[in-house]
Order: structure tokens, then C-alpha cells, then sequence
């Protein structure tokens, strides 16, 4: 921050010119470049003003868009579209804080407005005008009424979000004195870990036969379920990509600033080696997340990532999901539109993979959470009580300790969806139900709207993390700042979603930082001794003997 001093009244007289002294603010170091300028706001007016901008632009732009959607589409002229108006309304004002730059283009809120915007806005709206609904299940009477019935549990649901996000902060208290960041400790953990990592993915390797029995596992063609139970060792042996990419951010991150292409470079990389050690085995989200949390990374520890940059990169993900999926249903025969023996066309009508399944169904949750409450209001299904949120994280204790598991979302779901006594039968629902979803599945409407209270809490905490990452110089706050953004995720990910998003790409990390202080500590605490000691010996001297009979010396130390 810069404070311009300016000269005392009565000083220089008409016509003068005054003096102007900038005067620096020091910033605490900790190894980290200066920090980067905040982001320009465009305000409308201050505070209030700006923000009621921002409302009136959401409410005229949704408003605007559902009276033209349902003039030409006569389908869409049902009481429905009204609820899905308000919910775009009340989550649309996020994203045009984020298009009128009065948000970080990686802040939690913003993304989730951004997300929200097609989750409970133009989701609903697509699904009926394209007459998209999930497969072999059989659906509600009215698929408008039941979308507009969970829209108004959304209504109710993002008021008490809003809510919670408006309460004022605390005051932060005053920031004490951060220890420095050791850097040589860090990469020393560092390259320590990547070696067990990479020990790690070679016996994962080694245990399905070589790298010809791994690749086939993986593809599919092999049977998949020899991975079950390996959920550790799948983080473990999956991590080493990531850690590289810090490591290497923390250490040239000033030499990067002014590489741009460097920087892409490894993005590249990163990419192609996570989607080797993890996203072979059909999992979209072991390139994705990597590839968002590195961006993250970037935009916070060497340089700030464009509005533009972002969106090429969403267009990037936009075409990977939708081919991911068509080699996630049809395996390694996808392969076959690039020799020219089959057509992507006939690939995705074969496997059920084309846009708007993408749109709808992977991007989406709009229809299921819809099903899944008009089942819970029509009592076809029983309350969980919470039993499957125990289930979700139960991979975490192994098999030997824990051999029978509780419920989960897949034995509940798959009873919801098709009937009691369909898990027992054989039958598998690999759904995801979102965040309100699960809690409609557990607790009923009750649950469902509480469930946005918890959403704001989390954004919240993410938000202010974020914040404070972004504007001090912590090594530490910047390299676990991704962390904020499974706030942005939440309405579309269940609890065991999010918790291996923790695990896998966040953990690796945050264990390398916090292995890296603790050493730092420990060094200090056994130097601290040898200090005061060294400092006892050089204050302390030694009293010249008093001659015989002569009075005493004073002693210096009781004055």
C-alpha cells in the first residue's frame, strides 16, 4: 500500500507546487514476491450502491431471459419457470459480481454463482425444453411440476444462503508475526515425498502384472474391481505429479512471472501425467481437478490468470468431458473415430454420450434431485436418518477393521430410485445426488433447505480463506488456497465426492507444508537454548577481587 503524504495547510501558497512523498508500507516477508496488486473494482457508486447494481442487472438479465425462452417454447409456459427465475436470480447475482470484476476471478462465491447459474437455472429450463430426463427410471407424473417443486425448495434453500453470507465478519484480530516460511525445508519434504510417491505407484504397477497388466486395468479391459481397497495407495502412488508442480512454482515462481509459455508448459504436463497415473481408469476429475487446483496455484503464487485465460480453459474442459465420456462408456474403442472406421456420432448415440447428457446429466442434478423429492413426498422411500454420510466416508477406515460397512448412498439410492429391495437384488445406482440431493435422501425438505445454511458456512470460511491468501505474502496460506474452492463444488458433489477431493489433491500438499513447518519448529526449539545460553555468557562478567580491606565493589546487577 502506498500513502501519499500531503502537505499541511497554509503550506504552499496558490499556484505552488506542493510537495508529494510516498512513503512505502514494509510488507512481512516470507520469501514470497511482493504481493499482487488487489483487483480493480468497477463501482457504481460505493458499498450498497455497487451491490444493488449487481441484484437489479441479475433480476432484469434472468427475468429477461425466461419471458423469451417461454415465448418461443410453449412448454416452458408453466407456473415452474417462476421458482427456477428466482433461484437464477438470487445465485445470479455472484456471477455478475464476478463479470463486473468486483470478485477474484478464482474466489469461491464467484465460481459458485458462475456454477449456479446453469445448476438451478438453465439445468431445469434445458431439461425440458430438450426433453432430456434420466434413464431406465421411471419418472413423476409431471416432470415440470416436480422440477418446480424442488425449485421452490431451492427458493427457500438459496434465501437462507444468502442469509447466512450476509452476516458480518468478525474483526480479524490483529495478525501476529508469522513465522518465515523455510523454503529448503519444504522442497526437502518435498522430493521426499514424490520418491514415496513414485515408490508408491510403481508397486501399484508392479502388483497388476507391469505396465502392459496396469494399462489394461485401467482401459477397462481387464476387470476393474481388482481396485477395490486401494483407495490409499491410489493417493499415495497418484500424488507425485502434483507435489512436482508446487515444488517447481515455489522455486522459479519469479523467473515464471516473466515465462509465460514456461508456465503452460507445465500445465501441459501436469495434465498429461495425471492423466496417465489416474485419469486412464475412466475418473474425469483425476485431470480436472489437478488441472484447476495448478491454475489456482498459479494465479496465486507467480502470476494472475485472466478472465480470458479461464474461460479457454472452461471451453478446454467443456470438449475433454464430453470425449472422457465417450471413452468411459466405450473404452479404448473410442480410438476407432480417430483411425476413421467409426463416426463420433455413432459412438455417442451407441454409448448414450452426447451434449446434452453432458450438460444435463454431468453437469447437472436438477432431474434426480427432482425425482428423488417427489419420491420422499409421495413416500416411496424411507429416511436415511444421516446413515449414508457415515457410508460415503467409511473408505477411509480399511477392510480389516471395518468389514461390514454402514449404508450408503449407493444402497439407499438404488431403493430410492428403483424400488424396495432393488440393492438386495443385484441392482447397482452409481448416481451423484448433490449436496441437497443427499440431504433430501436422509432428512426430507427439512434437510434439503438446511443444507444451504451449511453451503453458506462453508463458503464463508472458503471465502475468507481465499481472501487471505490472495492478499498476504504466506507461502503457506497460497499453497493451500485451492482448498477454498470445494466451497464452489458442493451443490453438485455428494459427501464422499468431496471428501476424496480433500484427499487426493488437496492432503498430498498440505502434508508437505505442514511436515516442512514442523521441521522448521524443531529446529528452532533445539537452537533456542544454545541462544539464551550464549547471550547468558556474553552478558555476564566476572567481578574484579576486592582488595583485603577494602570495601566491597557495588554489584551492577542490584541497581
Amino acid at each position: 500500500m502506498i500513502r501519499t503524504r500531503y502537505p499541511a495547510p497554509g503550506s504552499p501558497a496558490n499556484g505552488a507546487t506542493p510537495s508529494v512523498e510516498p512513503t512505502a508500507e514494509p510488507v512481512p516477508d516470507e520469501g514470497t514476491p511482493p504481493a499482487t496488486p488487489p483487483v480493480r473494482v468497477a463501482v457504481i457508486g460505493p458499498g450498497l450502491g455497487a451491490e444493488a447494481a449487481s441484484w437489479a442487472m441479475s433480476a432484469v438479465l434472468v427475468t429477461s431471459v425466461s419471458t423469451t425462452l417461454a415465448l418461443l417454447d410453449p412448454r416452458l409456459r408453466h407456473w415452474f419457470v417462476i421458482p427456477v427465475t428466482v433461484c437464477g436470480v438470487l445465485i445470479g447475482v455472484d456471477a455478475i459480481e464476478w463479470v463486473r470484476r468486483r470478485r477474484d476471478i478464482f474466489d469461491p462465491q464467484a465460481i459458485l454463482g458462475l456454477l449456479g447459474m446453469h445448476f438451478f437455472y438453465l439445468a431445469p429450463i434445458l431439461n425440458v425444453m430438450l426433453d432430456h430426463w434420466p434413464r431406465h427410471l421411471v419418472g413423476p407424473p409431471d416432470w415440470r411440476a416436480a422440477l418446480g417443486t424442488m425449485a421452490l425448495l431451492n427458493v427457500l434453500g438459496l434465501c437462507l444462503y444468502r442469509v447466512v453470507l450476509g452476516f458480518r465478519d468478525r474483526p480479524q484480530p490483529r495478525p501476529r508475526r508469522a513465522s518465515r516460511f523455510d523454503e529448503r525445508a519444504f522442497h526437502r519434504v518435498g522430493l521426499a515425498a514424490v520418491l514415496v510417491s513414485v515408490l508408491a505407484f510403481c508397486g501399484e504397477v508392479a502388483m497388476f502384472g507391469g505396465l502392459s497388466g496396469y494399462l489394461n486395468t485401467m482401459t477397462g479391459e481387464s476387470d476393474r474391481v481388482e481396485l477395490t481397497g486401494l483407495g490409499w495407495l491410489l493417493i499415495l502412488g497418484e500424488a507425485f505429479p502434483m507435489i512436482i508442480f508446487a515444488l517447481v512454482l515455489v522455486r522459479w515462481r519469479s523467473w515464471l512471472a516473466g515465462h509465460r509459455s514456461v508456465i503452460l508448459l507445465l500445465l501441459v504436463g501436469l495434465a498429461l501425467m495425471q492423466f496417465f497415473v489416474g485419469g486412464l481408469r475412466g475418473s474425469r476429475s483425476n485431470t480436472i481437478w489437478p488441472i484447476l487446483i495448478g491454475l489456482t496455484l498459479v494465479h496465486l503464487l507467480v502470476a494472475r490468470v485472466s478472465r480470458k485465460a479461464l474461460l479457454v480453459f472452461l471451453l478446454v474442459v467443456g470438449l475433454f468431458i464430453y470425449t472422457y465420456g465417450l471413452y468411459k462408456s466405450a473404452g479404448l474403442e473410442v480410438l476407432d473415430a480417430a483411425r476413421g472406421t467409426r463416426s463420433v456420432g455413432d459412438i455417442s448415440s451407441e454409448t448414450g454420450r452426447d451434449v446434452p447428457s453432458l450438460l444435463l446429466g454431468d453437469l447437472s442434478r436438477a432431474d434426480i434431485q427432482a425425482l428423488v423429492l417427489d419420491r420422499q413426498l409421495r413416500s416411496d422411500a424411507e429416511l436415511a436418518y444421516g446413515v449414508t454420510y457415515l457410508g460415503d466416508v467409511s473408505f477411509l477406515v480399511p477392510g480389516a477393521v471395518l468389514p461390514v460397512r454402514p449404508t450408503d448412498k449407493v444402497a439407499a439410492g438404488t431403493d430410492l430410485l428403483f424400488g424396495p429391495g432393488a440393492y438386495e437384488s443385484g441392482m447397482r445406482s452409481s448416481r451423484v445426488y448433490g449436496l441437497a440431493g443427499e440431504a433430501i435422501m436422509n432428512f426430507g425438505p427439512a434437510g434439503g433447505v438446511l443444507s444451504f445454511a451449511f453451503l453458506g458456512m462453508l463458503v464463508r470460511f472458503g471465502r475468507r480463506y481465499y481472501a487471505r491468501a490472495r492478499q498476504q505474502g504466506s507461502l503457506t496460506a497460497k499453497l493451500l488456497g485451492p482448498m477454498a474452492l470445494v466451497c464452489a463444488f458442493l451443490p453438485t458433489a455428494d459427501l464422499d465426492n468431496n471428501t476424496w477431493f480433500l484427499l487426493k489433491y488437496v492432503l498430498p500438499v498440505a502434508a508437505v507444508v505442514w511436515l516442512a513447518r514442523q521441521g522448521r519448529r524443531s529446529v528452532d526449539r533445539a537452537a533456542r537454548p544454545a541462544k539464551y545460553a550464549g547471550s547468558a555468557t556474553a552478558v555476564r562478567t566476572r567481578r574484579p577481587a576486592a582488595a583485603p580491606g577494602a570495601w566491597p565493589l557495588p554489584d551492577p546487577s542490584r541497581r
